[in-house]
């Protein structure tokens, strides 16, 4: 009598688990999604986040040139200057805010610096540069060397 009772169960348990598994891959797939979409707009805001800094550097690049003979500039220079006072402060790294601040320094008088020791600050800013906005898109560090980088200035 036991087996034609868990016999005639069966039909009875089968629908339930068919329905029970059938809301399970309905959630599963719900949560795949939902996770793949926050994936994807992780991915999407690293990215903006990365070519925001990478115009900022550009930026920076861009008006300490007015530093250079032949593109001096005073108000890229002051520009330049401001960047490192305000921007630089908050979005740039550690070293490249160092860097930034020995490059600037290295204009003071008291100090004399010369070209040669300026260019290699230059290299070291544009090395750590790369470095940075490199690891944020998940690539490898610059295998670029300091005297490979060097601002072609003008007589």
């Amino acid at each position: 009598m036991e087996a034609s009772n868990s016999a005639s169960l069966l039909p009875a348990i089968f629908p339930s688990l068919a329905k029970a598994f059938g809301l399970g891959a309905l959630i599963s797939g719900v949560a795949v999604v939902y996770i793949k979409n926050l994936l994807e707009q992780n991915s999407d805001n690293k990215r903006r986040v990365r070519e925001k800094r990478e115009q900022q550097y550009k930026d920076f690049l861009n008006n300490l040139m007015g530093y250079y003979k032949g593109w001096e500039d005073k108000d890229k220079q002051k520009q330049f200057i401001w960047d490192v006072n305000t921007n630089a402060t908050i979005s740039a790294s550690d070293e490249v805010y160092r860097l930034a601040r020995k490059y600037i320094d290295s204009y003071d008088k008291a100090k004399k610096t010369t070209e040669a020791e300026r260019q290699k600050i230059y290299a070291r800013l544009i090395i750590a540069m790369r470095n940075e906005l490199n690891k944020m898109s998940g690539e490898h560090p610059t295998d670029l060397k300091e005297k490979e980088i060097k601002v072609m200035q003008l007589d």
